[in-house]
């Protein structure tokens, strides 16, 4: 593709698309500090039930509880065996300082965990009352807690890609634009049955370049692309899906078929073909010789219907045959259609209501087997193989679509010189990579995007 092609659209192809390869990587963030769960003071040397009572805090922020009795309880009842000569625990206080505990973390909160469950000191040796012990672990946690609620911290996260089914749900929170997250992505592989834990969401090279085309195509999908060329959607209909009763989405009126929400991504021409499943002979399946729901001589009707309303109307030949040159495939004529999602339904007109009572009734009225398509007994319906839908041919630009309304939050005005464009820019990377990353982004983060931005908007301006 030449560089110009690849450098068509500043916000949507270059932005947005970097927003959107990056749902599959968890961000960094600072340091981790894990919260501890606290325990009531338990009576004698045995440890308590767990307590969900928060502890009390200081009065003040700015007042350290600790005094310097703390560091004389930890001196006469801890030092002794915690020191640099018999280091048990694999720890020493002869250093610590009560009054600092934040500046220790790591062996404050290990402290503070063994004394609420009574476990220090040791049975068998000399300890301090319960209130002098409720004191210094109270003062110890008073610290800590001011100390994460001043420098909040939730830790990081560690790697973890999103699976299929979050990536499509990601899409459409982030873009407004529902997906087939399974037309970009390989499928997941599975650890005791999940797909969604680390063991089971290694990367790959093949899945690194699944994510990569996933963000090129959908960011132009939920942008539009007015300079697209024609291409072919196929949505298949399984063999077991009713014939005989309106698929939901389809029109009231309707029976079988198929309905399905499509992303059409520009203003501009469409074609619909469908095909039928056939026999073993290769005829149509239900052509009528079998089948009462039509007069003698008159076709079968199948609508292609946009949103409800009705876009073209097919007959569908029962002589139709596998060996023809367009085979059981029937297409429409070229159809104007608006840019964004829309319902598709290619349905059969309803002709007859009321239950067929055959001397077999295969499950659901659905075509279980095409060897008995023929048979005597049975009330066997066209049944659709799948709907096809290809274009645009001869595009037109782009219409407002709801995912472009949740990118461009706004835009620069007719008279807006570059620094104005820049930032609408800023403010359009900036929300949605907030949102894509979960978390407020660096002035490092921002500048990244906008560097793509800048190169997209140098080619063909800001849209």
């Amino acid at each position: 593709m030449p560089r110009r092609a690849m450098l068509r659209y500043a916000v949507p192809v270059v932005a947005t698309g970097v927003l959107v390869a990056g749902l599959f990587v968890a961000p960094p963030a600072a340091p981790a500090f894990t919260p501890e769960l606290r325990l009531d003071f338990p009576d004698g040397h045995h440890a308590s039930r767990p307590s969900l009572r928060a502890t009390p805090l200081a009065a003040s922020a700015g007042t350290a509880l600790a005094t310097p009795t703390d560091n004389e309880v930890i001196e006469e009842y801890c030092v002794r065996c915690h020191n640099e000569r018999r280091l048990l625990g694999n720890m020493s206080l002869e250093e610590y300082d009560a009054a600092n505990a934040p500046a220790n973390g790591e062996l404050t909160e290990k402290m503070i965990r063994k004394l609420r469950a009574g476990l220090m000191p040791p049975p068998g040796n000399s300890r301090p009352d319960d209130e002098t012990m409720l004191a210094l672990v109270e003062s110890l946690e008073g610290q800590m807690d001011r100390a994460a609620a001043a420098s909040p911290n939730p830790g990081r996260r560690t790697f973890q890609r999103l699976n299929r089914a979050e990536y499509g749900a990601s899409i459409r929170d982030l873009l407004d634009l529902e997906i087939d997250a399974g037309a970009y992505l390989p499928l997941d592989t599975r650890s005791a049955n999940f797909d969604n834990i680390a063991d089971a969401q290694l990367l790959s090279a093949t899945l690194t370049d699944g994510y990569l085309r996933a963000a090129a195509e959908i960011s132009r999908l939920a942008i539009g692309d007015p300079h697209v060329t024609p291409s072919e959607s196929t949505y298949r209909v399984s063999r077991w899906d009713s014939q005989s009763e309106r698929v939901e989405g389809a029109p009231y009126g309707t029976r079988g078929g198929v309905s399905v929400l499509h992303n059409f991504p520009a203003d501009g021409y469409y074609e619909f073909r469908v095909s039928f499943h056939h026999e073993t002979t290769g005829a149509l399946v239900g052509n009528g010789r079998n089948a009462l729901h039509t007069r003698e001589g008159e076709p079968e009707l199948l609508e292609i219907s946009i949103d409800g309303e009705p876009a073209e109307v097919l007959e569908v030949n029962r002589w139709m045959h596998a060996s023809d040159p367009d085979g059981l495939n029937i297409r429409s004529g070229r159809v104007f259609v608006r840019a964004g999602p829309r319902q598709v339904s290619a349905a059969f007109i309803r002709r007859f209501e009321g239950p067929m009572q055959d001397l077999i009734s295969p499950h659901d009225w659905s075509l279980a087997s095409t060897s008995i398509a023929g048979s005597y007994g049975f009330t066997v319906l066209p049944h659709l193989r799948d709907l096809a839908i290809g274009g645009p041919y001869d595009p037109q630009g782009v219409s407002e679509t709801p995912s472009r309304a949740a990118v461009f939050s706004c835009r620069p005005g007719p008279e807006a010189d570059e620094a104005g464009a820049r930032a609408c820019a800023r403010e359009i990377v900036t929300r949605l990579g907030s949102r894509a990353y979960r978390r407020p982004l660096s002035e490092e983060n921002v500048a990244g995007l906008m560097g793509l931005y800048e190169a997209g908007a140098g080619e063909e301006g800001f849209e």
